[in-house]
């Protein structure tokens, strides 16, 4: 059997494989301890429940954070903070005992998202989560973009005057506005409490300064937008798309700019996807 895993800063979600093209059973889903070795555990033991004596051949999927170089560690993780520089792959490498395949989530779920949702087709898809907190990737031929340290689309610089990103310290960025988390910081309520047609006007444009940002450095087929503030009670993707046209005046055309289909599932697609890439696992 083939394990993929979504490790996000609040739930971890589990599923397993054994062809690398579609689930097996339900996935498991729990909550995301904030001790490391307390995570290691919890996921060492729903795999073997979920295992029921299969064999486990490999692992691939993704973890809320920034990798190191060698994608063995967290370098930073905002929402995982007990997790930071931890042998997450030799922990989970010894608590499985088999090879794992680590990458960062945002980049796993757009992957899935190019595979399976609705960047499937495209040759250049850009992904962009706009949940908790605001990351994304850019997936070229179906495989995630070679990087140094990773993609962070949510700490592009929109306004270097503008409200201090939580998650790092530095004013301005697109995490600081749209972001779940500080939205509920600056308007003094969960967003999806947030009834005022206006607020939610505002930060549409603001993820249109940042999707144009996307736009004009990646030059993707399709920009797909995923995450719990694009949900019913959210950003409006089509004021999102109005405001673009506004500012996009060097391209010809401008790419669709579409909602992420896959919902919960997107990081488990993406595994998937990673275990197909990668033979060797």
């Amino acid at each position: 059997m083939y394990l993929v895993f979504d490790i996000g800063g609040s739930k971890t979600r589990l599923g397993i494989s054994e062809d690398k093209q579609t689930l097996f059973g339900e996935p498991k889903v729990i909550d995301t301890p904030k001790v490391f070795e307390d995570g290691i555990k919890l996921i060492s033991q729903t795999v073997g429940e979920m295992l029921a004596g299969k064999k486990l051949i490999a692992a691939a999927g993704g973890v809320a954070g920034v990798l190191d170089k060698t994608k063995s560690e967290l370098a930073r993780a905002p929402h995982l903070e007990g997790w930071a520089w931890k042998p997450l792959k030799e922990s989970l490498e010894t608590a499985l005992n088999c090879p794992i395949k680590l990458e960062n989530d945002s980049a796993v779920v757009g992957l899935g998202e190019a595979h399976e949702g609705k960047g499937k087709g495209q040759r250049i898809v850009a992904y962009l989560t706009v949940s908790t907190g605001v990351g994304g990737a850019r997936i070229t031929n179906g495989k995630i973009d070679e990087t140094s340290l990773g993609f962070e689309p949510g700490h592009q610089i929109i306004d270097p005057n503008g409200l201090t990103c939580l998650a790092c310290g530095v004013k301005g960025h697109l995490e600081a506005y749209v972001s779940g988390y500080q939205i509920g910081i600056t308007y003094k309520m969960p967003a999806y409490e947030i009834a005022d047609a206006n607020v939610w006007e505002e930060l549409s444009k603001y993820l249109a300064i940042g999707v144009n940002n996307v736009l004009v450095h990646w030059s993707p087929d399709i920009v797909v937008v995923g995450g719990s503030m694009m949900k019913q009670v959210g950003i409006p993707i089509e004021r999102v798309r109005a405001h673009l046209k506004e500012m996009l005046k060097i391209f010809p055309t401008i790419p669709p700019i579409e909602l992420a289909t896959l919902g919960d599932l997107g990081g488990l697609y993406g595994g998937l996807a990673l275990h197909r890439e990668n033979t060797n696992l």
